[in-house]
């Protein structure tokens, strides 16, 4: 079975606005043993807000991702 999983990409900014698709995503399942919670942003405080938020829903571990090369993502700044 699974190890480890981490959640697709979240843009902090949305999370942190709120926004219930990106607040979905930190959901975890009963039988995840490991899970890791993925972040895109540029902003210092916009990531540990996520974080934090990540932390209180049981995230194990947050992933910054710095090298998405989707258009989504790079309008944005990130990637």
């Amino acid at each position: 079975g699974m190890e480890v999983s981490l959640s697709e990409m979240i843009y902090a900014r949305s999370l942190l606005k709120g926004d219930a698709v990106d607040q979905a995503r930190l959901r975890r399942a009963n039988n995840e043993k490991l899970m890791g919670i993925q972040f895109a942003t540029n902003n210092v405080e916009e990531g540990n807000g996520a974080i934090a938020l990540a932390a209180n829903v049981g995230a194990d571990f947050c992933d910054l991702n710095c090298g998405c090369p989707i258009f989504e993502a790079t309008r944005r700044g990130l990637g």
